[in-house]
Formats: structure tokens, sequence, C-alpha cells
């Protein structure tokens, strides 16, 4: 039976981001999560077989809201994290968005199931 994998993101809501650098935030953290997941050195090695897998049943992902301590308790368990360079809109540091590696819903429901979609 295949399984239900999915990227989630999860958006930093205390930071006043505009759609596009949201958008850009969210593509960094994609990227840097790709990147890693498809190294040697990965710190989710265990997840490299729901990868490869995701990668070939369309890239399932969900992009979720939270509060900066949400996200500070989520980067804490060893998640990507993407933190701000402070070019345009927002201090330079701010934590903007977590990727959590693919993997199968009933597994990311412990660590962001009390958080909602992304809508505007």
């Amino acid at each position: 039976m295949a399984k239900d994998l999915v990227q989630y993101f999860i958006v930093n809501k205390d930071l006043k981001m505009s759609k596009g650098k949201t958008a850009a935030q969210v593509a960094h953290a994609a990227t840097l999560s790709t990147l890693s997941l498809m190294s040697q050195d990965s710190p989710f090695q265990d997840k490299q077989a729901d990868f490869i897998e995701w990668v070939q049943t369309g890239m399932k992902k969900v992009v979720l809201k939270g509060k900066w301590t949400e996200l500070k308790k989520i980067e804490e368990k060893g998640y990507f994290s993407i933190h701000d360079s402070g070019l345009t809109e927002i201090k330079e540091g701010s934590l903007t968005v977590i990727a959590l590696p693919p993997m199968e819903k009933y597994e990311a429901k412990e660590i962001v199931g009390h958080l909602t979609l992304l809508k505007d």
C-alpha cells in the first residue's frame, strides 16, 4: 500500500511578511530540505527512502502557520529552519519558516497537528 507522504512547512505568522516574501522563504526551506535529504550526510538518513517515494508520487506539500514560539519548539527538534538575512522586509536572523522532511501524515500529526493552514 502506498504511503501518504507529505512535506509540511510552518510559516512564522508573528512576522508580517508579504505574500511574495513568504513564498520566497518557503522556497528557501524547500530547497534546503531537498538538498539535505539528497546528501549522504543528511541528519534524516531514516527519511531518505520516504523522500524518494515522495518525489516519485507528486511531492505533496502543506503550508501551515504558527507563532514564533511554536516554530522555535519545532526547530529545537532539529528540523530545517530558515532565518532571514534581513535585506528586505524583516530583521536579520528572524526565524521565518520550518520545514519537516516528507513523512506520513500520522507521523507529522504529533509535530504539527495543532497548527492550521496558511491561507492569507
